[in-house]
């Protein structure tokens, strides 16, 4: 997972309300594994309409996702954001988030931002004036700024820090491996072992 603190960037829109993970990355394309090249299969379906926002050469780069109320419901899959992060984006903004897609966005370093449907539509409405503004995101500073648009977010502090050193849950583990080694030494030799 990469260090992130600074994000920098123009945004993409996409106004839609209750997007879900079927959606976001198709079934069929759930068959793989690894956690890289999902990019190309994100909304594989929606993709096919040219005027589809993430078609649009003007969004093209953008690591800020803005997305209407309520994105990321349904299912657990941990594609989803696997994919919005293989594309490029490093941030969705939007009023709502489902529990578990949430999760599984912090899991990977895509940071998820909830506000409320003002600062969303005031920068639906940037976007739509000018597709090359800029937003600016601090993770150590929990806080956005979009010109005159400027608002903090809730991260919790395992999270933040999570993202700002770029650890995964296995570098947590590794964090004990001291630990992990010295009570695998004290087990009685009747309990089961892990080679």
């Amino acid at each position: 997972m990469k260090k992130l603190n600074l994000i920098n960037s123009t945004m993409l829109p996409l106004k839609m309300s209750n997007v879900d993970t079927d959606q976001i990355m198709p079934k069929q394309f759930l068959k793989r594994v690894e956690r890289t090249g999902y990019g190309e299969f994100l909304f594989y379906d929606w993709k096919k309409d040219p005027d589809f926002s993430l078609n649009k050469k003007e969004h093209q780069g953008a690591k800020v996702l803005i997305a209407g109320d309520n994105f990321g419901t349904g299912s657990s899959r941990e594609h989803a954001p696997w994919g919005l992060q293989d594309w490029g984006f490093d941030a969705i903004i939007s009023t709502k988030f489902a529990d578990i897609f949430k999760l599984n966005s912090i899991n990977i370093g895509l940071v998820p931002i909830e506000t409320s449907s003002e600062n969303v539509e005031a920068l639906f409405n940037k976007i739509e004036n000018n597709p090359n503004t800029n937003i600016y995101i601090s993770i150590e500073e929990k806080s956005v700024k979009c010109e005159e648009i400027e608002f903090t977010f809730d991260l919790d502090s395992f999270s933040q820090n999570r993202i700002l050193e770029g650890l995964d849950k296995i570098d947590i583990t590794l964090e004990y491996i001291n630990d992990i080694e010295n009570f695998s030494k004290s087990r009685k030799d009747w309990k089961p072992r892990l080679t």
